[in-house]
């Protein structure tokens, strides 16, 4: 009881700053979570895809393989699923046709990929300048409070209050949005890296296939 009845005084302390601060930080979890359950869904697993792809070449059956990639939850499904699409002129050595649907389909995919990512590195970076904002604004209402004499002592206290509590809620919000920015930005390389991977794979797999 008394830990909640400080941390409410605390956070009426930190001024309107800290009102702002607590929108970011709210924006900033629900993208964290929200990033966490779409790469936790959409994992790619090249070995997986490539064992399916090898035993549905081998019978021949493109089709059914396209419509496996196709209900694939994972960026690597779709991509997949239009290299074999437009995969006839891979016989071809000469065409890059088969490279150029892949990149094309990676393209489409990276805006998917990196959703909501840019502005959490904006909250990342911008929280830290809106809780220094605050701490300005409660050390000029501390000074304020000192022409004031002894009757400005309880103003005093509350700049000063002010000040910390808004530098710390920029620093809580800035810290883990930045962390979780630059975690799942080598999630959406490593799934790239792995797209490519695939996509290599399968294209030589039609080559010894129909080659």
């Amino acid at each position: 009881m008394m830990d909640s009845f400080h941390l409410s005084t605390m956070i009426l302390s930190g001024g309107p700053t800290l009102i702002i601060l607590l929108i970011a930080f709210l924006i900033s979890l629900i993208i964290i979570i929200e990033r966490w359950m779409y790469f936790k869904e959409r994992a790619v697993r090249p070995a997986e895809i490539l064992l399916d792809a090898g035993s549905f070449l081998d019978r021949h059956q493109s089709i059914e393989l396209k419509e496996r990639f196709r209900n694939e939850k994972s960026p690597a499904g779709y991509i997949l699923s239009e290299c074999l699409m437009h995969s006839e002129n891979v016989l071809s050595l000469k065409s890059d046709d088969y490279e150029e649907v892949k990149d094309r389909a990676i393209a489409e995919k990276i805006p998917e990929m990196e959703r909501y990512l840019t502005l959490l590195a904006t909250l990342g970076s911008v929280s830290p300048f809106i809780g220094l904002l605050g701490t300005v604004l409660g050390i000029i209402r501390a000074f304020v409070s000192l022409d004031m004499g002894s009757e400005g002592s309880s103003g005093l206290n509350a700049g000063i209050a002010e000040a910390l509590v808004a530098t710390a809620g920029g620093l809580i919000v800035a810290i883990p949005s930045t962390m979780a920015y630059n975690f799942y930005r080598k999630k959406v390389e490593a799934m790239l890296m792995k797209i490519e991977i695939s996509a290599s794979r399968l294209k030589m797999l039609l080559l010894q296939n129909r080659g």
